[in-house]
Parts: C-alpha cells; structure tokens; sequence
C-alpha cells in the first residue's frame, strides 16, 4: 500500500493506493517518457485542487488525475537520489500557510510508523 497525506491548514487528506494500481501507473507514466519536473509541478496542483473537493464533486476524471498524481507523487519522491532529499516510505504534503507552495516530508517522520 502507498500513502500520500495532504494537510492544508486544519484539512487533512489521506489517499491510499494498493501496491498493483501505483505499479500499473508508474509503468504507464515511464513507458510515456514524461518530463518528472513538469509532472510534479501538475501532480502537486492536482492534489491541492481535488483535496478541496468533496467526495460527491469529484467526477471520474478528478478520481483518475488525482490517482496518477499520489502515484507519481510517491514514486518521484521515493526515487529521488538521498543527496535530493530522497523520502523512504509513505509521504506527507503540507500546504505552506500563504497558499504558495506545499512542503514534502516523510511520513514516517511526521506521524511515525503504520497507522
């Protein structure tokens, strides 16, 4: 199971991904040869964007793009080099006070081992 956690002032989002789906995209998003930078700038504004919305907003198109985003999310962040702040394990976004930008820390740090 994957984890990716998203805290925006007193709102906190958890979106598991089981182990076979977050493989399926990652194989997807690498075989597409995508640009990481530019889809971890997109991903990150997905995830802020669907958190806000209830589970009765979101459409199928939400649920997918938000889906890939924790997937990338995830891989990018745990295939990082350590010297790049490479995260072990399940992550934490928090949004930044001011709305500008979103903070990534390990899971294990903030909220410490499996729930």
């Amino acid at each position: 199971m994957k984890t990716v956690y998203f805290k925006s002032g007193d709102a906190e989002w958890k979106y598991e991904l089981d182990d076979e789906e977050f493989q399926n995209v990652i194989s997807n998003i690498l075989e597409d040869g995508t640009d990481f930078e530019e889809m971890l700038d997109d991903s990150l504004e997905i995830i802020r964007d669907t958190a806000s919305l209830e589970d009765d907003e979101m459409d199928e198109d939400d649920q997918i793009d938000q889906t890939i985003s924790v997937a990338f999310i995830w891989h990018y962040f745990n295939s990082l080099p350590e010297e790049k702040g490479r995260i072990v394990g399940d992550v934490v976004l928090v949004e930044d006070e001011d709305g500008s930008g979103v903070s990534v820390l390990a899971a294990e740090d903030v909220i410490g081992g499996e729930e």
